[in-house]
This record gives C-alpha cells, sequence and structure tokens, in this order.
C-alpha cells in the first residue's frame, strides 16, 4: 500500500460518517474512532520505512559479507594456486633427478660392463699368452729375438746416425737365421743380405776422430810464434864491438863482415806479400779468430753442416797463411787443416726396413702354420 490509497480509504470512512451519524444511539460513539486509524496509518508507515532500512542494511550487509567471503576465497584460491605450483614444481624436481639418477645408474651399468668385458678380454690374452708360451719353442724364441735386434738396428740407425752398430746388429740377425736353417726363411735372409750391403756402402763418417783432431788444432794456435822485432843492442856492447873490430885487420873485418851479411841475408822465392809484424794485442785477437773458427767448424761437424764446415776450415785456413807465414809449425797446421777441409762430414744414411718386414713377415707366416695344424690335429 501506498501513501495516496490511504486518502482514499480516508475518503470512504468520511462518506460513511453521515449515515453512522443518523443511526440512533451511536452519536457520541463514532468520533473517537479517527484517531486510532490516523496512528495506526503512521506506524505502518514508520514500519514500512523500517523495514525499507532494514532490508536495505540487510542488503548492505549481505553485500559486504559477500565480497568479504569472495576476497577471502580469493586469497584462498591463490594460496591453493601457490602452493599447487610449488608442488608441481617439487614433483618435477623429484622427477628430473629421479630421471638423472636413472640415467646414472646406466652409465655406471655400463662402465661396469664395459670393464668387465675389458676384464674378460685381459683374460682371454693372458690365457692365449700363457698357452703361446707353453707351446713356443726355441725357434720361435730365436725369431721374436731376430725381430727386436732388427728394430734395434733401425732405432740405433736414426739415434745416432752412426752405421757401425746398426751393421753390428744385422749381422747378429744372420747369425740367427743362419743358425735355424729354415726354407722359408730364405727370402727374408735375402732382404738382409742387401740392408747389410748397403750399410756398408753407406761408408763411416768418423765424427769423434775429426772432433778430436780439430780440438788438437785449436790447442796448438796458442803455442804458434809471430816474428818479432831484432832487440838493439845496448851502448857498452856496441863501444866492445866496435874496439874489437878496430883492433882486427882490414881482411879479418872483411871476412867477418861478409859472414855476418850472410847470416842476416836470406833470399826465398814467395807467391805472397810479407805481412808486416803484427802487434801483441793483433797476434791474439787473430790467434782468437782462428780458433773461434775451429771451434765452429766443430759445431757443424756435429750437425752435419757441410758448407759451413768447410768454409769455416777455409777461412782459418787463410788466416794461418797470411798472419804467420814464416812460421813451420803454421805450415804444417794449415796442411793438416786442408786435409780435414776434403771431409765429408754429412752421413748417409740407408734404408734397412726391408729385412724388417721380411722377418716380421715370415714370423706371421709361421704363427698362422702353427695355428692350421693345431687345428687339424684337433679335428682328428
Amino acid at each position: 500500500m501506498t501513501e495516496d490509497s490511504i486518502p482514499a480509504a480516508d475518503q470512504a470512512t468520511e462518506k460513511k460518517q453521515p449515515e453512522s451519524d443518523n443511526a440512533p444511539g451511536l452519536n457520541g460513539k463514532s468520533k473517537p474512532s479517527e484517531k486510532p486509524t490516523g496512528a495506526a496509518s503512521s506506524i505502518l508507515r514508520t514500519l514500512k520505512i523500517i523495514l525499507a532500512l532494514g532490508l536495505i542494511v540487510a542488503l548492505l550487509a549481505a553485500s559486504w559479507m559477500g565480497w568479504t567471503l569472495w576476497q577471502t576465497w580469493a586469497l584462498e584460491a591463490d594460496k591453493s594456486d601457490r602452493q599447487l605450483s610449488g608442488m608441481q614444481d617439487a614433483i618435477d624436481s623429484i622427477q628430473q633427478q629421479a630421471r638423472l639418477d636413472q640415467e646414472r645408474q646406466l652409465l655406471e651399468s655400463q662402465q661396469l660392463q664395459q670393464a668387465v668385458t675389458d676384464l674378460q678380454l685381459r683374460s682371454n690374452t693372458q690365457g692365449r699368452r700363457l698357452a703361446e708360451l707353453g707351446s713356443t719353442t726355441r725357434s720361435d724364441w730365436l725369431l721374436a729375438e731376430a725381430v727386436y735386434l732388427t728394430r734395434l738396428a733401425n732405432q740405433r740407425l736414426q739415434t745416432e746416425r752412426s752405421t757401425a752398430n746398426s751393421l753390428a746388429l744385422l749381422s747378429n740377425v744372420d747369425l740367427i737365421l743362419q743358425e735355424l736353417d729354415d726354407p722359408d726363411l730364405t727370402p727374408a735372409r735375402s732382404a738382409l743380405a742387401k740392408d747389410i750391403t748397403a750399410l756398408r756402402l753407406a761408408g763411416e763418417v768418423d765424427v769423434e776422430g775429426i772432433y778430436l783432431e780439430l780440438s788438437s788444432l785449436i790447442y796448438s794456435i796458442d803455442q804458434l810464434s809471430i816474428l818479432s822485432l831484432p832487440a838493439q843492442p845496448q851502448a857498452g856492447e856496441q863501444s866492445s864491438a866496435q874496439n874489437a873490430e878496430a883492433s882486427l885487420s882490414p881482411q879479418s873485418v872483411l871476412a867477418g863482415f861478409s859472414q855476418k851479411v850472410a847470416q842476416l841475408i836470406r833470399v826465398r822465392q814467395r807467391s805472397q806479400p810479407i805481412e808486416p809484424i803484427l802487434q801483441p794485442e793483433e797476434a791474439t785477437l787473430i790467434r782468437h779468430n782462428i780458433r773461434l773458427m775451429l771451434e765452429q767448424a766443430q759445431s757443424a761437424l756435429l750437425r752435419e753442416q757441410q758448407v759451413i764446415y768447410s768454409q769455416s776450415i777455409s777461412k782459418a785456413q787463410s788466416w794461418l797463411a797470411q798472419h804467420f807465414q814464416l812460421n813451420p809449425s803454421a805450415q804444417v797446421l794449415s796442411g793438416r787443416l786442408s786435409e780435414l777441409a776434403k771431409a765429408q762430414v754429412v752421413q748417409q744414411l740407408p734404408e734397412i726396413n726391408t729385412s724388417l718386414e721380411a722377418i716380421e713377415t715370415a714370423v706371421v707366416m709361421r704363427q698362422s702354420r702353427l695355428v692350421d695344424e693345431a687345428q687339424l690335429e684337433n679335428q682328428k
């Protein structure tokens, strides 16, 4: 009900009022009933307002509680999502760790299996070697020694740069093959003979002898003497010589003079000009240069550098001929240097791999023949 309906009810009441006034005995009771009707309407109106306010308050309270509950639910849902995400990450980490552990276990298992396989192979190899040692004859040992000596000869030839030791080793190998007296070893002996011949034709450079001779020549350079100016006679000796000459006769003076002139003057045929007499400092420098050239020749000898070796000796020889012309020892030294300059310092090394390959082939063929014979015996 609205407020417009209330005046309509009042009008209806007012229209009914005259009829009630005409009724006998009711004049005094009809008028007082108007007040309760107005109070009821005001109370009704107040109740409606209170109900409306209560409804509004209830709606606001319900809205606030709903919003609060929604916020609480949203926080709980977010927290639950975070927990679920953390649990999912933990599960992923556990799964990844389990996968890594499984891969590591698989790898360790493979490594263990490989180690077991290697041990089995080693065991089989050792067993085969023991079986071979049990069935090895003296011929097999001699062939193994021949192979070892041939390899050693190749190594010595390359490291020592000398044919002497390699030639001795191959000669021992030839004696071993001769002792075996096996027709199957004839190709190996033929290849061995070729290598021995190649070593003998290569010759031998006496590096040690040449080096020691150069060292002795270096030592003898300091002993070479250089011509010095004759000492001037003192004044007392000159006066005594003059008095002695004055006391002699003219014939004796002439004879003595001619004898002295004959001792002082010597005529020699020389193809080179005579160098002036060196000072002591210059002589020391010349000796040092000659010694340095000979030491350089020693270094070139050890390195097998033929050009440097020959040039160094030629340089030292030219200095000897230029500054020690009147020294017989220098001439002997120069002649010996000429002989050393002709020496060949480069060692020509032949290839001696043919004999090693031939002997190894003979050993392999011998082993294969023995294996075939053993298989035939097992089949029987």
